[in-house]
């Protein structure tokens, strides 16, 4: 981007570049944009002059915004020099807030979380995947239950009561039976809790990558800004609303038990959303920078739409919070277990314990 004559991009301490460094580029060319912009008596560059008292019909004169310092009216005392964004100079960081509310989610800590929600035992484990793209162990798969299970738990259970006679070995293999489908629903307990996550992610992600067009958007309008009469460059950004991202299609493990790193799901819970979106010409926004007479009717737009990203991001946050609960309990009122032999016997909703199993 072009930056103002002699100055560089000027960091905004609340984004930081190593977290989020599209969004920190961004910023900071923006931000030397509105330093330079309000602060006209330290330059020779955009001004408006704006009339002190009124003319011979009473009215206020239209400001009159020039793209230089002008000797002529730097003299006259019917004028007196503002920025060209002057109504922002009271509180100049409602331009870099909504950029600053999405910063700051760090992937390593995500990543981190993310491996230790996805490292199960029945359903998937940590080594059968590298970036190799090494196969998973062999098992053969289990049917009726939400992601594969090629991890051959169960076989090595059977192994281990071979040696076993008697009622002990029945009450085993009735606890067996009872307790693998209750691990493999408490896998996918934390599996929710990955889709979730990375939805998480995908939000903040999205809403920050839209923030930055649109700062973008408007330091090209600031740099080729045409003022004899605006309309010089449109700007039209197209996006998914972060919204539709709290329902986005995720699944933190692939065909086969091969887990993905979740940089890698969230691309995909990203790219889900915007087939979904265009398919169906639902949650789709677009926002609007115009090279108007006036940069503050820019700058207003810009901050429209800036402000509707933050809006919604919290409004997909509040979704995503409702959210998990709700897939957590439609996972649980799907366990029951039968403590006793056969289809018949008493029927518990907590975890199984060998003892229930013996003592029958």
């Amino acid at each position: 981007m072009t930056l103002p004559p002699g100055h560089g991009p000027v960091a905004v301490a609340g984004i930081d570049p190593a977290v989020d460094p599209e969004l920190a580029t961004a910023a900071a060319e923006l931000n030397s944009w509105i330093q330079y912009l309000l602060s006209p008596n330290g330059h020779d560059g955009p001004r408006i002059y704006r009339a002190v008292g009124v003319d011979d019909s009473g009215s206020v004169p239209q400001d009159a915004e020039m793209p230089q310092r002008m000797p002529n009216l730097d003299s006259d005392p019917q004028y007196r020099t503002v920025s060209v964004i002057d109504g922002y100079a009271a509180d100049p960081g409602a331009l870099l807030r909504p950029a600053e509310a999405v910063a700051g989610i760090q992937q390593a800590l995500v990543d981190a979380t993310y491996s230790k929600l996805v490292a199960g035992c029945f359903t998937w484990r940590t080594g059968d995947h590298t970036s190799a793209g090494t196969k998973p162990d062999t098992g053969e798969p289990v049917s009726n239950v939400k992601y594969n299970e090629r991890y051959p738990v169960r076989q090595d259970w059977a192994e281990m009561r071979d040696g076993w006679h008697g009622s002990a070995r029945f009450a085993a293999y009735r606890y067996e039976r009872e307790f693998i489908p209750y691990q493999v629903y408490t896998e996918n307990c934390s599996y929710v809790i990955a889709e979730h996550l990375v939805r998480y992610r995908a939000i903040f992600q999205k809403a920050s990558s839209d923030i930055a067009a649109l700062m973008n958007a408007l330091t090209k309008t600031f740099a080729q800004h045409n003022w004899y009469g605006g309309g010089g460059i449109t700007i039209d950004i197209a996006s998914v609303v972060v919204t539709a991202l709290v329902a986005a299609a995720t699944t933190v493990l692939s065909g086969g038990g091969a887990g993905l790193t979740s940089a890698v799901v969230l691309t995909e819970a990203v790219g889900e959303a915007i087939k979904t979106a265009e398919s169906k010409q639902e949650n789709r926004t677009t926002s609007l920078i115009e090279d108007r007479d006036y940069l503050r009717d820019s700058v207003k737009q810009y901050l429209d739409a800036v402000n509707r990203i933050e809006q919604e991001t919290a409004e997909a946050i509040i979704g995503l919070a409702q959210s998990l609960p709700a897939a957590m309990d439609r996972i649980r009122t799907e366990r029951e277990y039968r403590t006793g032999p056969g289809e018949s016997g008493p029927v518990q909703r907590s975890v199984p314990q060998y003892r229930d199993f013996f003592d029958q």
